[in-house]
């Protein structure tokens, strides 16, 4: 609790930071030179700076022209320059979260400040090279920034928004038969998942002959609806495959609220899952043809979950040596442990596989996951981190993108 709190505090002063920066940069468009001319300024002489009196060139050629002088000070900013600014930033801020979302809007503004820094930092070098574009008339920066902030965006949407499928294959000295496992995690319903593409989601994962499909957590969340619970379960129970499709928790599928203001809690979510035959294995094994063998674990969230040493010595040691295991496990976070004690396959989630750059590896970089995204193996252990079909609350991914995983084992 005390990191999310850390987290919290540096989001807000984040963008605490992100909103005045960006203002300040609005500021620097020529547009509002033009409005302030035919304003505040119409047959006044000025008294407050152009656009072109802020930045880097500006700071040399004044300083260039006072040689005396060892401190620059740039020109105040009239009142309608800033008030326009922060209108600029205001209405530009409810668009976002109109069309998104709070938490989205809240994302793209600390991107936009940071992508812009960068833009800005690029071309403070420029101009220290005395490659001078402010001769442009334009607020080259500024400009560039957009557009690369509205590509970045609109590419982030399409990965995030469409979901992709993603193949592995591994060998086995084991005596089995093949198998093809479908794993889906971390829909999160309601954000890109609903009821609305609940059988389109169905028929993809159709498409890919599973002979199992696995759920590895955070199949919903504390806003995911009623309805679209439903919905989509309903659809996943038309999956026709030979073993079924198995469930197990994530830290938000019982909820980190009180559930039942999304309209049901674990209960009505068991029974929901149960009546489409779903089978949930939390902290349980299942046999499948005495070839594989099912480990579904707790999430780390519950403190009752049992190390998974203590799952794999409740099988029968002639049984776990013969057949091949596979471990779903939400949280990707207890790779020493799984590797000593000897399974075959571990899959999870929960990382969104790293979901937006620049930030795509701190879950590993902090220590709370061992893995970010994709296929490592340790010892005879292969652990494979999905970056989920769906996310939490952000439906861009740009670190990454939206995925089912197929994997056959041979």
């Amino acid at each position: 609790m005390g990191m999310w709190i850390v987290i919290l505090i540096v989001i807000i002063a984040s963008l605490a930071v992100s909103v005045i920066y960006i203002i300040n940069r609005i500021t620097k468009f020529r547009f509002i030179d033009y409005i302030e001319d035919k304003t505040i300024y119409k047959n006044k002489e000025r008294t407050t700076g152009k656009s072109g009196d802020y930045g880097v060139s500006a700071k040399r050629k004044y300083l260039e022209e006072h040689p005396d002088e060892e401190k620059y000070k740039p020109p105040k900013r009239s009142w309608l320059r800033t008030l326009i600014g922060v209108g600029v930033f205001l209405v530009t801020f409810v668009i976002l979260y109109f069309c998104f979302s709070g938490v989205e809007a809240v994302v793209i503004v600390l991107h936009i400040a940071l992508i812009w820094a960068i833009v800005e930092f690029i071309f403070m070098i420029l101009a220290y090279l005395k490659i001078d574009l402010t001769q442009l008339k334009i607020y080259l920066p500024g400009i560039c920034s957009i557009i690369f902030i509205t590509v970045y965006f609109i590419i982030g949407n399409y990965l995030g928004s469409n979901v992709f499928v993603t193949n592995y294959t591994f060998d086995t000295s084991k005596n089995v038969e093949p198998l093809r496992i479908v794993q889906i995690s971390d829909t999160h319903l309601g954000v890109t998942l609903d009821k609305n593409n609940a059988k389109e989601f169905a028929d993809q994962i159709k498409e890919q002959n599973p002979d199992v499909v696995l759920i590895t957590g955070d199949y919903v969340d504390d806003s995911s609806s009623y309805e679209d619970m439903v919905a989509m379960t309903e659809a996943l129970k038309t999956i026709d495959c030979k073993y079924g499709v198995y469930f197990s928790y994530g830290n938000h599928d019982k909820g980190y609220y009180d559930s039942s203001g999304r309209g049901y809690d674990t209960a009505k979510l068991e029974e929901t899952l149960r009546a489409n035959n779903i089978k949930i294995l939390e902290d349980q094994t299942e046999i499948l043809d005495n070839q594989y063998i099912l480990i579904g674990r707790k999430d780390k969230s519950d403190k009752s979950r049992m190390p998974i040493s203590d799952l794999v010595n409740g099988i029968d040691k002639a049984e776990f040596d013969k057949d091949y295991s596979i471990v779903f496990d939400h949280q990707p976070n207890d790779y020493e442990a799984e590797a000593k004690a000897g399974v075959d396959l571990v899959l999870s989630g929960h990382t969104h596989g790293g979901q937006l750059l620049p930030i795509n590896n701190i879950g590993e970089i902090i220590g709370a996951n061992d893995a970010t995204y994709g296929h490592e193996k340790i010892d005879n252990t292969d652990f494979v981190v999905s970056s989920g079909s769906s996310a939490w609350a952000i439906r861009f991914k740009t670190g990454t993108k939206s995925e089912i995983v197929v994997i056959d084992v041979k």
